[in-house]
């Protein structure tokens, strides 16, 4: 329950009461002398500013000036923003109460003990440990200001990347208080705080929507949860008796393309895959000059695509899902707990692809972190206008996180491997209909319990030409598909040595043959099953290269 504390009659009420009936913070100079002295930390100026100003839209204001001079290394300017707090707050008689809990919730304590208090005997008063007693500050913004010294700038990130799904724009501020302010201005959280006397009797807040994304986020369940039983609690609801555990993560160097891992083999991941990429050796793929090799090639190009120009054979584009975030369409088809983690090591997988291929003379088109609509659009853009007439191969790789037929957009949001088959079969992409088009999918394809989600951004109105299309997944349904985060994952990094030894000298039917029996070989080395699967509508022999 939360405390109004309107009793107490302890020795440090008695003590703080008479320091703060005393003390000189009425005083404008001092109030000044104090933000001059903040001057060298803008954060703390920044926090405080949060806690104080009842109005979001003038603290943000402020803030938002106050940080463009700040960046400016001439400008000394003060720009009184505590001066101005008192200015409106001196007509209320628990205002050296409102400064002196805000100052402690920020743990200034050197400025505490300048106005007479003894740092101890205030924090047991103000009880500032607690987010969930009501002094004289409202408890949700204390709230709030914990999570915004919890947050880290990765996880601010993925929170602002998540507000511009909802239609806010936060990008252009630097600290996560003004993002709050930001949210509280635009209604997204609602803090309206009732007051009489010397105590906030109540409050009604509304933190609903930032939970949900908060949720979502790694290392903040504990705090989120905190929050959402303060808003309970405020808004007289009954508070639920809950017990919060929290444990530290193993930090594993071998991760799997999907997110939920409950099922997995716990023995699976105490392996050293570093001994994975040392195997690589025995497969015997070392890089070899293309201009090297000879072969001939009279009989394979007979039933064969036509590769038109051997200084441009053609297009291959990369989308690498590496940073996920939750966003509005994420949160409402899934609800909580469908952020994946992020793939440390894809873009070794991403470097190799462009490298291999580039080496291939294929013109490579790549983006990382795309939501769901930016992915289709990126792709559908390189379709109509980066494909010349005389390119002889579409290639597209998606590097994520997946579940069996779909894979992750970097806003979390499921995207099928159908729907992209069809975009690229649609009408709009006329211009690679009778190429061969390879699509390279790294990423988990286990079976997931909740209904499938048809995302696409693409026309329903399909003339559906399904020939010429081969689908290469990282692994068979319903296994998984093993990353390392220091090297890469198995099947890319195999796949693109693979590729370049016999790219000059066999189709890709039996390249892939080939990846398949080297990837096979080493997940039997190390005891773990990855299976890369490969399906096919191509009605000829398809080559990389063109002599």
């Amino acid at each position: 329950m939360l405390s109004l504390d309107s009793v107490n009659t302890t020795p440090q009420r008695m003590e703080v009461e008479n320091v703060i009936g005393n003390s000189d913070i009425t005083n404008i100079d001092m109030m000044s002398e104090i933000e001059k002295e903040l001057q060298d930390n803008p954060c703390d100026l920044i926090s405080l500013v949060f806690l104080l100003y009842d109005v979001p839209d003038t603290a943000l204001q402020r803030l938002i000036i106050f940080q463009r001079v700040s960046n400016d290394a001439s400008n000394s300017i003060n720009l009184n923003m505590l001066h101005e707090w008192f200015r409106h707050a001196k007509h209320n008689p628990n205002w050296k109460h409102e400064f002196v809990e805000a100052l402690l919730t920020c743990q200034l304590y050197s400025i505490v003990r300048k106005l007479g208090l003894n740092v101890n005997a205030a924090r047991k008063y103000y009880q500032t440990d607690s987010i969930t007693v009501k002094m004289y500050l409202n408890p949700m913004k204390k709230a709030l200001y914990k999570l915004c010294e919890s947050i880290t700038s990765d996880n601010l990130l993925k929170l602002k990347k998540a507000l511009l799904t909802f239609g806010i724009d936060t990008t252009e501020y630097e600290s996560c208080e003004q993002v709050f302010l930001k949210l509280m201005c635009e209604k997204f959280i609602k803090i309206n705080q009732y007051q009489y006397s010397k105590k906030v009797l109540g409050s009604r807040v509304e933190v609903d929507k930032l939970v949900k994304i908060l949720e979502n986020l790694s290392g903040l369940k504990k705090l989120v949860l905190e929050i959402n039983i303060l808003q309970q609690s405020l808004n007289d609801e009954h508070k639920p008796s809950v017990s919060v555990a929290t444990s530290t993560p193993i930090v594993k160097h071998m991760k799997v393309d999907e997110t939920n891992q409950e099922n997995a083999d716990d023995n699976l991941y105490n392996i050293d895959f570093e001994d994975v990429f040392e195997m690589l050796g025995e497969l015997q793929l070392d890089e070899i000059a293309q201009n090297s090799l000879k072969s001939d090639r009279k009989l394979l190009d007979n039933d064969s695509y036509e590769i038109k120009s051997n200084k441009r054979v053609g297009v291959c584009v990369i989308i690498n899902q590496e940073t996920f975030y939750p966003s509005k369409t994420s949160i409402e088809l899934n609800g909580q707990n469908i952020i994946p983690d992020t793939r440390i090591g894809s873009d070794k997988d991403k470097t190799i692809l462009e490298k291999t291929m580039s080496e291939l003379n294929f013109t490579v088109f790549s983006k990382t972190d795309l939501d769901h609509k930016e992915m289709m659009q990126f792709i559908m853009a390189v379709v109509k206008h980066k494909v010349h007439k005389n390119d002889s191969i579409f290639m597209l790789c998606i590097l994520s996180h997946g579940v069996k037929g779909q894979v992750y957009a970097a806003d979390s949001v499921k995207v099928k491997m159908d729907d992209i088959q069809n975009l690229l079969d649609s009408d709009d992409a006329a211009n690679i209909h009778n190429m061969p088009k390879l699509l390279i999918v790294q990423a988990c394809q286990v079976d997931e319990n909740t209904p499938q989600i048809l995302v696409a951004d693409s026309p329903r109105d399909y003339n559906l030409r399904k020939s010429n299309f081969l689908i290469y997944y990282a692994t068979a349904p319903e296994l998984e598909a093993y990353r390392n985060e220091k090297r890469g994952s198995i099947f890319i990094q195999v796949l693109c040595r693979t590729i370049r030894k016999f790219a000059n000298s066999e189709h890709v039917y039996d390249i892939f043959t080939k990846v398949n029996n080297n990837v096979n070989f080493i997940c039997k080395k190390v005891g773990c099953t990855q299976v890369p699967l490969f399906q096919s509508t191509l009605t000829k022999k398809t080559l990389l290269t063109s002599s």
